[in-house]
């Protein structure tokens, strides 16, 4: 019984999440001078040391996400293609999936490829 309680209390807060996400979603994106640009960097690819994440990719004028799967970047990849945004992908996931996906992308061979080529696109 308390398993099938479990279960309802996470169904509940996955729709509040998406729900979240559905509604509010645009308050999280970055502010776009001129054309919206994408940051798809392989999970692998963006951290620093311990740190799970590079903190010069916290400071970018760009949405950013971090696949840890090729769905997950395939996903990423195709959402960013469908609103327009300029996509970059580092890592061999994220090319892989532009690839796949017939997205046009601009490749970065690391993660700083990927920081240059995103201060050069906002320009």
């Amino acid at each position: 019984m308390m398993g099938f309680t479990a279960q309802i209390v996470s169904l509940f807060a996955v729709g509040a999440v998406m729900a979240g996400g559905v509604l509010g979603g645009d308050q999280w994106e970055p502010a776009p001078s001129g054309a919206r640009v994408a940051l798809v960097v392989d999970a692998a690819e963006a951290r620093h040391g311990r740190a799970l994440v590079h903190p010069r990719l916290l400071t970018l004028d760009a949405a950013i996400r971090l696949p840890r799967t090729p769905a997950e970047a395939h996903t990423n990849v195709q959402y960013f293609h469908a609103l327009g945004y300029r996509l970059i992908v580092a890592g061999p996931r994220a090319r892989a999936a532009a690839v796949a996906a017939h997205v046009p992308a601009l490749p970065a061979r690391a993660l700083a490829g990927a920081l240059a080529a995103v201060e050069r696109a906002g320009r």
